[in-house]
Parts: C-alpha cells; sequence; structure tokens
C-alpha cells in the first residue's frame, strides 16, 4: 500500500480516535497530540494551543562533506537532525543557533534547535578530520 495512503488513514484514525475521547467525556481534547505527516519528512505537532513545525533530516558527515548539502526550515520550526558519521569523527555546528556537536565514527548523533532567525545559515564540521576539513560545510536555510 502507498506510504502516503497509509499516513493518511492513520491520521484519519488517530483523528476519530481523539474526538471520539473528547465526545465520550464531556471535555475537549486541548492538550492532545496530532501528528501530520507531510512529504515524508516535516510532521506538525499541536500541544494544546501552541503548534510547531518539526523539520526533520537524515544526513550523512563523512570526509570531506556534508549530505545534503542544504537543508530548508521555516522560521520557528523545530529542526531535528539526524547525523550519521560514516568515516572518522566529525563535528557539526551552526554557531547562529548554538550548535556544536560532536559525531562519532559509525554513529547517528541527533541534533536539535529552533530555527528562530531568517537566513543563509553556514553548518561546518568543527572537529579536525583531514587535508580536506575546511570544505566541509553546507547551507541551512531559514524562510
Amino acid at each position: 500500500m502507498n506510504k502516503k495512503i497509509v499516513n493518511v488513514f492513520l491520521i484519519v484514525l488517530l483523528n476519530i480516535v481523539l474526538l471520539a475521547g473528547a465526545g465520550c467525556s464531556g471535555s475537549t481534547n486541548k492538550g492532545a497530540v496530532t501528528v501530520e505527516i507531510i512529504d515524508d519528512q516535516t510532521s506538525e505537532v499541536n500541544n494544546g494551543d501552541s503548534a510547531q513545525e518539526v523539520k526533520e533530516f537524515t544526513l550523512t558527515a563523512k570526509q570531506w562533506e556534508f549530505d545534503p548539502e542544504t537543508i530548508t526550515a521555516n522560521k520557528g520550526d523545530k529542526v531535528k537532525l539526524n547525523i550519521k558519521s560514516l568515516d572518522v569523527t566529525h563535528g557539526f555546528a551552526i554557531p547562529e543557533f548554538g550548535v556544536n556537536s560532536r559525531l562519532e565514527s559509525g554513529r547517528t548523533t541527533t541534533v536539535e534547535f529552533v530555527a528562530d532567525k531568517t537566513g543563509t545559515f553556514t553548518f561546518f564540521c568543527s572537529v579536525q578530520c583531514g587535508a580536506g576539513h575546511s570544505d566541509m560545510k553546507g547551507q541551512l536555510i531559514v524562510n
């Protein structure tokens, strides 16, 4: 079955369950969590009155590049990066968002932050990893 159809079905089912529970108890579903899958990378989480987009990306780090080299989010999004170092220990830094993480070889490291500024920001390897270290960078675009 098509993944998008399954995701839509699960969202509809979850909403039916949440609405049925609210109707039976006589209360609202304030504080309930609603998850919506959008193009396999984005989910919207609604906890009560506040809503925040979660942009999740999978990146790889290897001498001397990040893949993908460009990621895009919107101002206010929570950005979740799952970064796997394929060869040696690397780093991942975006100073404007207070991000500086060590990426151990063979492991996936999760980096999370809120994109609270707009613009184009350079991310780069912050651990000396060899001759091409200074070229190991990419871009975060926040609209």
